[in-house]
């Protein structure tokens, strides 16, 4: 016999409105913070070490890194989302680290791989007019997008070869879940 257990992404029985759903993706703060601040502190030490006039990486290396580190930061802190919800069946409210945004789920045109071929493992929202939220496409972005899908039916979404496997062979901690 086989008893069926919901999943974490599962609607839960006990939420007072059923047309309002968020996603977070796990982790994602810790292993921004984990990542930039070391790689940022490695970035400070080189240029300290590079003004004082030390050995160390050439010039041209300290500055394509910190070139590399603020592209990063910009990314990871303005652009990508860790939390994807719709409010009220009507709009789409997302945050980043740094601010959160809203706008009404009509506005949305598209949800596609941007920037091919660099995008691999991302999503873009496509939203007419405003700036476009990135979400990650790991475990669970499915529910994400289905979530998208299921006020927005019109939307077609592609699923390529390249998302199913970005997606099975990503990290498991990291993941979204329906808060």
């Amino acid at each position: 016999m086989t008893i069926a257990v919901p999943s974490e992404s599962a609607p839960r029985v006990t939420d007072p409105t059923p047309d309002s759903i968020t996603y977070r993706f796990v982790n994602y703060r810790v292993l921004t913070c984990v990542v930039f601040i070391p790689l940022g502190l490695g970035g400070i030490a080189m240029l300290v070490n590079l003004l004082a006039g030390g050995t160390g990486p050439p010039a041209v290396f300290v500055f394509l890194w910190l070139a590399a580190y603020g592209w990063g930061v910009y990314w990871w802190l303005f652009r990508v989302a860790y939390e994807v919800g719709v409010v009220n069946g009507s709009t789409l409210r997302w945050r980043t680290i740094t601010k959160t945004r809203e706008i009404q789920l009509a506005r949305i045109t598209a949800i596609q791989t941007p920037y091919l071929p660099f995008g691999f493992g991302f999503k873009r929202v496509v939203v007419d007019g405003d700036r476009s939220p990135l979400i990650v496409a790991n475990l669970g972005y499915r529910d994400v997008v289905a979530m998208i899908v299921q006020f927005r039916p019109d939307l077609i979404v592609p699923d390529t070869w390249y998302d199913r496997f970005f997606e099975r062979f990503a990290q498991r901690s990291v993941r979204w879940r329906r808060v």
